[in-house]
């Protein structure tokens, strides 16, 4: 099977857990024997664009012609069977979709976020969930300023939306859309999306290399340091438990000086800011569990596939897709989000009872071995291209669905 593989690469500057989907995709792929091609382009080029275009950037993002003919351009030379289109912002825009659509090969897109539902992609405003425009219009974007906290960047966002959504470019030009967890795929089933076409195939990572031995010692948030990553509810929870274990937060964020100090003077915290990748599982693998406290709808994160395969449950918020992923007394705990009295409870609970810990550590590694590690995953996906190929429109269809 041929596959070319879409995406616009996000600024290197954002660690992007997208951009490492869609690298581990394409090997993986080519490891079960495809043929792979990946089409990118890199955000990191805008800055060094001179005024005039960066001035229509915003055209760009709505309706792209540049993004459509790179994405048309590498169909006529690698011909392939299937078009797996990831991000679209902002080179590529969802004109990659139509061109993909116009050639003939099967179309499949991973909706990684809520772009076409959320011109802020998240269902956050202001620090908190919000779906005003959830199977609406992206009007209510608009007057908040959704993206970037702006009126005029969230208007081409919204124009965007509106506009694939009159031309039919989500209907029309997409045989299977790919969720990484259920509750991501309810949101646009209930936006009005056509279900049978939306899939769910969950996020992988590689065997780590190593495991966690016993019942682990302290916890470990692995998260951007922002406000909806629910880290200071994390700080509040373990003031109130005060457990005598070490809890260590990773990762990097605008709240950075924030979060320190909020930690200092609170027994065995760390904050250990951005440490490479191999680091921060090794970290993990000796951890109790591994929290995350979101108040947010997190799609479904990485780094609870990567504690899993170490064998290290998870304690996480009962919102969104955390409550698909986290299966509750099984392969961790849920509490309710933003409580840190509830938080307290489970951190308790845990670090209180080594025969729990390992149990629950048990249950998370056989959940990856079944359902996460590349092999089981990769094969769910190559099932999708086989049942977009067999149901992918006829040229008559096709033109019938422009007329």
């Amino acid at each position: 099977m041929r596959v070319l593989i879409a995406h616009n690469r996000y600024r290197s500057a954002q660690p992007s857990g997208e951009n490492v989907v869609v690298d581990d995709e394409a090997r993986l792929l080519a490891e079960h024997g495809c043929e792979v091609e990946l089409l990118q382009t890199h955000s990191d080029e805008i800055a060094d664009w001179p005024a005039h275009r960066k001035a229509l950037l915003p055209a760009r993002t709505v309706w792209s012609r540049q993004g459509r003919r790179l994405v048309a351009d590498a169909i006529e030379r690698f011909r392939p069977d299937v078009v797996h289109v990831h991000n679209t912002f902002p080179l590529l825009s969802p004109t990659a979709l139509r061109a993909a659509r116009a050639s003939g090969a099967a179309v499949v897109a991973t909706m990684h976020n809520f772009r076409p539902l959320c011109a802020a992609a998240t269902f956050v405003r202001d620090g908190k969930v919000c779906t005003s425009c959830l199977g609406r219009g992206p009007l209510p974007a608009i007057v908040h300023g959704c993206y970037r906290n702006s009126r005029v960047a969230t208007l081409p966002l919204a124009a965007s939306i509106s506009a694939h959504r009159v031309a039919g470019t989500w209907r029309t030009s997409v045989d299977r859309y790919v969720f990484p967890s259920s509750f991501a795929r309810s949101l646009y089933v209930q936006a009005g999306w056509a279900p049978e076409r939306l899939v769910v195939k969950p996020n992988t990572a590689p065997e780590p290399g190593i495991a966690r031995t016993g019942a682990g010692r302290g916890f470990v948030a692995l998260a951007r340091f922002s406000h909806e990553k629910g880290l200071d509810t994390l700080l509040d929870a373990w003031r109130d438990a005060g457990i005598d274990e070490p809890l260590t937060l990773i990762g990097s964020g605008e709240l950075e000086h924030e979060l320190r100090a909020r930690a200092q003077g609170l027994r065995s915290v760390e904050v250990a800011g951005r440490l490479p990748h191999a680091e921060a599982l090794a970290r993990l693998a000796t951890a109790r569990a591994l929290v995350v406290p979101s108040r947010w709808f997190e799609v479904f994160p990485r780094t609870i596939v990567e504690a899993y395969a170490l064998g290290v449950p998870v304690i996480a918020s009962r919102i969104g897709s955390l409550a698909d992923v986290v299966d509750d007394g099984t392969t961790g705990m849920l509490f309710e989000p933003s409580q840190p009295a509830a938080l307290a409870t489970a951190l308790h609970a845990l670090a209180g009872n080594d025969a729990l810990t390992q149990q629950l550590g048990r249950q998370a590694r056989r959940r990856y071995e079944d359902e996460l590690a590349p092999g089981p995953t990769t094969r769910r996906l190559l099932e999708i291209y086989e049942a977009a190929a067999a149901e992918t429109p006829s040229a008559a269809a096709l033109e019938a669905a422009w007329a």
